[in-house]
């Protein structure tokens, strides 16, 4: 902190273009790559105009940017996620995977709308996503799920189908928040709600009496 009380520069760059980011997540989101304008962006950050120009260049490597920082989040959770799971048994490290992809859904539900607003269209978007972030974490969790079933301790079901199954279950609550408080009189925010939807998904998918294998 300066003798003036503000902080320093560099920390209110930093400031600004985590501000910028985390609001082109959202419109990105809400709207899509097309209608989201870096004016729209800017307002919702509470920033001045011009300063996307200035950190970003453009909107589009903004979009990247933001898509970046967005999965850097999530990969730190389910890294963590690794750690945790040290010595732990194929089935109990999958419930726990479970566990936490449920868990950073609740607390990012722009994460699943940006994805499904980005899988509706095959263009450079989804290339790049799928390519960057998405397909490694595919192929790393297909390794866990098949040393699993190798066991006999997973249910009977294709990978992809497993895949489709907890991303789906996983994230719609949250994303769909509205609808969720308006039909079943919930608060996806709750950590009670929260946590026991991570518990029912994978009681579902991996029965505590398979935890062992």
């Amino acid at each position: 902190m300066s003798n003036t009380g503000k902080p320093p520069v560099q920390e209110r760059a930093q400031a600004t273009r985590e501000s910028l980011l985390a609001a082109a997540t959202t419109v990105f989101a809400s709207t899509g790559y097309e209608a989201a304008s870096t004016r729209n962006i800017e307002e919702a950050a509470g920033v001045k105009r011009g300063l996307i120009r200035y950190h970003f260049g453009n909107k589009e490597t903004l979009w990247k940017t933001a898509a970046q920082w967005m999965f850097e989040r999530t990969n730190s959770a389910l890294d963590l996620t690794s750690q945790q799971a040290v010595d732990l048994s194929p089935v109990a490290e999958l419930r726990l995977y479970v566990r936490a992809f449920v868990q950073f859904s609740a607390h990012h539900p722009e994460v699943n709308r940006l994805m499904i607003r980005e899988g509706m269209d095959d263009d450079w978007r989804m290339e790049w996503i799928s390519d960057t972030f998405v397909r490694p974490w595919y192929l790393q969790l297909q390794l866990l799920f098949q040393q699993a079933k190798d066991l006999g301790a997973v249910p009977a079901i294709e990978f992809v189908n497993f895949y489709y199954i907890l991303t789906g279950a996983g994230s719609l609550m949250f994303s769909m928040a509205p609808e969720a408080r308006r039909v079943a009189g919930i608060d996806t925010t709750d950590e009670k709600i929260i946590n026991a939807h991570a518990d029912a998904l994978a009681n579902l998918l991996f029965p505590e009496n398979l935890e062992n294998r």
